[in-house]
């Protein structure tokens, strides 16, 4: 649903409660910069919002800044309306959506410019006598996200709990930005057929929930976000075009259980925002949870393309691009390819996304420059892997996954002794990894979950080589229980790697009816997966249930028509 970290969420709320209780009672005189500019860009949707305002050029421009919020690039979306309002300073909706937009989205709970926020929000609240009701609602809701000393009465039982922590330390999401989406929720209810109102309660709702993902993996819905997808859900039938109402959709249904209801809002986006690298990227968020593998890695590939022409349509008119995508798609890209059984596609994503972070410091970083190891190593390429260079960094997670993917290729090639001596080496290693006391919680973290699973996986791997079943088992049921919160992450760090692995290791140990719940598992969380159908076919055969077996294996061709062909042995 988000991108956020928990992390980044914890201290955005920590400082903003502070910034929300200084600031609000301090409001300096205040004029907006008559002189903002911004580009025209076209290809991003033709969804539109009646505003009061005398300037045609407002109203366009005011316009252009919606469909830049809708399309989640929160920085374009304030230099447009900046430049509205420059064109008319009476403009008091313009003022709303440079508040609006310096606010909290669903990729960056921060409050860190709230303060410019409120005096935008001061602004358009001395000049919204001349507004319609639903603009001075609108504008008012605001009032509330920022704890403007209007609303005082209504944020007064939010800001009182500002800082409230639980019992393990983590902090619940802002208060103010559950007082905005309780105001919103009442304003959806007063207009229940306006789309951008649903819209931007759908984007409260999301902010507000306390869980980085809107579906707990049984397929229940987190806070109200079930209820907003029933809104959003009803309203599109009658607001077909409407990008605010598309995208939430997709974003709101991003799960296993209910991705399926948003099938078509995803198929429509990339078509309606051509030239949005993020409208064309979202539609991968709902196609890898219903068995659409190649069409994932597509609109991945065509976003890139989009993000290339963006970055010169900016520059042909002199401005400067104000965000880069690439990052997330690529890693998206990789992600869809792992699971599309395409090797070609998921190697070149994997250095793409690695040349991204080339010489950073992070431990993130170093994952990324294992991807390439990683993606060796699920496409069962073995002797390419161990011709494989040790990729840089100093912090142990590229030597890590260098030992991990080198000791499953010399067991699955039998040398042993080999193997064993690369899983002791990574044994010391992650050992050592999680005794440093120098790393913060995010850090710890990392650590945890890349030695839980790099160390687990290779003792799987090594005991099942030597016939010790049980124990590979045993191991394997231990790597998976370490890539829990990671195979939660948007994407999957692991590409949900190891499930489909202890099906594998029971299949080798002879308990095909296990591996067979094992596989069917992994289908029911990844339909259409090719790797789960693949598995599925040899245990089904391995039973001797023939005529099943020849089904699983057909639906494993047609959901991998372009996997490497060595994948679709069964």
């Amino acid at each position: 649903m988000r991108n956020t970290s928990s992390l980044v969420r914890r201290t955005a709320v920590a400082l903003a409660c502070a910034a929300a209780l200084g600031s609000c009672a301090q409001l300096e005189p205040f004029a907006p910069d008559l002189k903002a500019t911004a580009p025209r860009l076209s290809g991003f949707g033709t969804s539109t919002i009646a505003i009061t305002s005398a300037s045609d050029r407002a109203r366009a421009l005011f316009n252009d800044g919606v469909l830049q919020a809708y399309a989640f690039n929160e920085v374009e979306a304030v230099r447009m309306f900046k430049a509205a309002l420059a064109q008319d300073p009476a403009c008091a909706m313009c003022a709303w959506g440079v508040a609006w937009q310096l606010g909290p989205n669903i990729n960056n709970s921060s409050r860190k410019q709230a303060a410019e926020a409120l005096q935008y929000v001061g602004y358009a609240m001395k000049h919204a006598a001349a507004a319609t009701p639903r603009e001075r609602a609108l504008i008012e809701s605001l009032a509330v996200r920022y704890a403007h000393p209007s609303a005082a009465r209504e944020t007064a039982p939010y800001t009182a709990v500002c800082g409230a922590k639980r019992e393990d330390g983590s902090e619940p999401p802002h208060p103010l930005d559950i007082a905005y989406a309780a105001r919103m929720r009442t304003l959806a209810d007063a207009y229940p057929a306006d789309p951008d109102i649903a819209s931007l309660y759908a984007e409260a709702e999301i902010i507000a929930t306390d869980a980085d993902n809107g579906w707990t993996r049984d397929g229940k819905p987190n806070g109200r976000i079930g209820e907003v997808l029933d809104r959003v859900e009803k309203l599109l039938p009658s607001h077909t075009t409407h990008t605010g109402l598309n995208h939430y959709m997709v974003h709101l249904a991003d799960g296993a259980a209910p991705a399926r209801r948003a099938v078509a809002a995803a198929d429509r986006l990339a078509q309606l925002a051509p030239q949005s690298p993020h409208l064309v990227h979202m539609p991968s968020h709902i196609y890898v949870h219903v068995g659409r593998y190649d069409d994932a890695a597509r609109v991945n590939q065509l976003a890139e393309t989009a993000e290339a022409a963006l970055d010169a349509t900016h520059k042909a008119q002199g401005f400067e691009t104000t965000k880069d995508w690439r990052g997330h798609n690529r890693h998206f890209l990789w992600y869809a390819a792992i699971m599309a059984g395409r090797d070609d596609v998921a190697l070149d994503a994997a250095a793409k996304v690695a040349a991204m972070l080339d010489g950073s410091p992070l431990y993130f970083a170093e994952y990324t420059r294992s991807l390439r190891l990683l993606t060796l190593v699920r496409m069962e390429q073995w002797d390419r892997v161990l011709a494989e260079p040790l990729p840089p960094g100093d912090k142990g997670v590229t030597q890590l996954w260098y030992e991990h993917a080198r000791g499953i290729a010399q067991a699955r090639l039998g040398r042993m002794d080999e193997a064993q001596a690369s899983l002791a080496r990574l044994q010391a290693l992650a050992t050592s990894m999680r005794g440093n006391a120098a790393l913060n919680p995010r850090q710890k973290a990392l650590v945890a979950t890349h030695t839980g699973i790099a160390e687990a996986g290779l003792q799987a791997q090594v005991a099942a080589a030597r016939r010790n079943f049980a124990e590979a088992i045993s191991h394997q049921q231990a790597a998976m229980k370490a890539a829990q919160k990671s195979d939660q992450r948007e994407p999957p760090e692991f590409a949900d790697g190891t499930l489909i692995a202890l099906g594998d290791i029971q299949l080798a140990a002879g308990r095909a009816a296990e591996a067979e719940a094992t596989f069917r598992t992994a289908l029911e969380e990844h339909p259409g997966s090719g790797w789960a159908l693949r598995g599925l076919a040899r245990a089904l055969q391995a039973q001797g249930k023939a005529a099943e077996a020849s089904v699983a294996r057909q639906q494993m061709e047609r959901a991998w028509p372009q996997a490497a062909a060595a994948l679709r042995r069964v």
